[in-house]
């Protein structure tokens, strides 16, 4: 019988829905040409970057010693802060 590991199912969503995100950021982007548009494409980037690295950690352990805890949750906050200024630039 398969199990499933929620973990893995996790990250597979979370690069999906990245993905899917940067690219309609990135289109949006290339036409408005706004620095609001430009912030939250670097936003949702950082995201996808950060979920395209979390990838082979599923496959091989020995990524998590290059990529601890700590260096994860800097990565989202400072997408977050992207998303932050892209969203109240006016």
């Amino acid at each position: 019988m398969w199990t499933i590991d929620l973990a893995f199912v996790a990250r597979l969503l979370f690069v999906a829905v990245a993905t899917v995100t940067f690219v309609f950021a990135s289109v949006a982007y290339s036409r408005v040409r706004t620095k609001k548009a430009l912030l939250l494409t670097v936003g949702f980037g950082l995201f996808f970057v950060h979920g395209l690295t979390s990838i082979p950690e599923l496959f091989n352990q020995a990524y998590n010693v290059a990529f601890t805890e700590d260096l994860h949750l800097l990565i989202d906050a400072v997408a977050i802060l992207f998303l932050l200024l892209g969203t109240l630039k006016d």
